[in-house]
């Protein structure tokens, strides 16, 4: 199955308005739309002889039918799909504790060393209080999970896990599936207050690991690939459930070195109050 497609990153923004298709939904009194773009690094040229090490970075932003398109509606869980085409050895890599790592608040001393792999940020809005709330990525058991921690301390204090079951799937269009229940704290960041992610980018990959691979003691990546040519895209889905509407699938790619843009009328959050 081909995973990198030859089309260019102008020739998407031509076809979609400047990032991954889009998607829309929403119920007689809010609309919510969503786009997602994300990339792969550092591209691959050449014919490389083995899998090389690589880091996928994805980005998102929601906005709603307020004046200024704050109040999206609340996100209540997040299923990624990933293309065929990539190596994800989580299993070869150290994994955290989540009982040990919420005991402890999110301290990365409670994991072992190597086994956080990566981490990025989500902005929230509920009323007046907007958030920018840091999350931290490590790996589950065995690799056959990731867990994301969130937290912050100004305006509001999240501090927040879930753990996200990771799938290797086996034909079909996707090779890997994600699943993300969204946390309490980024539904409601004080009880009562609905809340509205508006922006998110998380970044996973990049670290190795030295393992024994029957004789030989190699150095693997926690993401490889073949191939990733300049401009080349990478096909992903995601599947937003909410609390006030239906769902939403948003089809999109993932750039080779490069994220596609998002479009002019999904601007970047700002924090305001917070």
């Amino acid at each position: 199955m081909r995973v990198f497609h030859s089309i260019r990153v102008a020739a998407l923004a031509t076809l979609v308005g400047g990032c991954g298709l889009l998607a829309a939904g929403g119920a007689a009194s809010a609309r919510t739309a969503v786009a997602i773009t994300g990339g792969v690094t550092p591209t691959i040229t050449g014919f490389p002889t083995a899998p090389k090490n690589v880091r996928l970075t994805l980005a998102g932003r929601m906005v709603g039918d307020d004046v200024d398109g704050r109040f999206p509606a609340t996100t209540t869980k997040i299923v990624w799909w990933f293309t065929h085409g990539a190596r994800v050895n989580g299993a070869l890599f150290r994994w955290c504790d989540p009982k040990r790592l919420a005991l402890r608040r999110g301290n990365p001393k409670a994991c072992p060393r190597g086994s956080r792999i990566g981490g990025g940020y989500v902005v929230a809005t509920a009323i007046s209080v907007t958030a920018r709330v840091r999350i931290d990525i490590y790996n589950g058991r065995r690799g056959k999970s990731m867990i994301f921690y969130f937290s912050t301390q100004r305006p509001v204090v999240v501090n927040d896990m879930i753990v996200a079951p990771f799938q290797r799937l086996k034909g079909g269009r996707y090779g890997f599936k994600l699943t993300m229940d969204v946390p309490p704290g980024l539904q409601e960041l004080s009880p009562g207050m609905e809340t509205s992610i508006r922006d998110f980018k998380a970044t996973v990959g990049g670290s190795t690991v030295k393992a024994r691979i029957g004789r030989r003691t190699v150095k693997r990546g926690f993401i490889e690939t073949m191939a990733c040519p300049p401009g080349a895209l990478v096909v992903a889905r995601g599947d937003f459930s909410f609390r006030q509407i239906g769902p939403l699938t948003v089809d999109s790619y993932l750039g080779c070195g490069q994220a596609p843009p998002f479009p002019p009328e999904f601007p970047a959050s700002e924090l305001g109050s917070s």
